[in-house]
């Protein structure tokens, strides 16, 4: 089984030890790769995928398989995930779209009563 990540495509890279003495040796750097259960809410069944750590903060950051996968142009995709998208697509019509969560800022009162004046302002003009 090829060590790929199935988000980031992260592989394999070839680089070299160098010891004290600039005696150079070959050696393979491996990504991080973690076997994880994934949930889709859209096609109801579970994914198995090899993802690095990187592409499991990714996952995160987009709010889940589905809305990664809906996020994302097929051709950003990696075969497996182009798979995925290519079912939910299927399932819920081309138009499917997936909310992403929302993050709003901390924003300190001070803050938000000088965007509140600027909205106000251009309101009046």
């Amino acid at each position: 089984m090829p060590r790929i990540c199935k988000v980031t495509g992260k592989k394999t890279m070839v680089g070299m030890n160098v010891s004290h003495s600039m005696r150079h040796t070959k050696r393979t750097f491996l990504p991080n790769l973690q076997k994880l259960s994934f949930h889709s809410d859209i096609l109801g069944r579970d994914f198995a995928l090899r993802i690095s750590t990187a592409g499991l903060r990714t996952l995160t950051k987009h709010g889940g398989l589905d809305a990664y996968v809906m996020a994302k142009p097929v051709s950003r995709l990696t075969p497996e995930m182009a798979e995925i998208k290519k079912a939910i697509e299927k399932k819920n019509g081309k138009a499917a779209t997936v909310k992403k969560p929302v993050h709003k800022p901390n924003r300190s009162a001070r803050l938000v009563k000088k965007v509140e004046a600027k909205k106000a302002a251009a309101k009046a003009k």
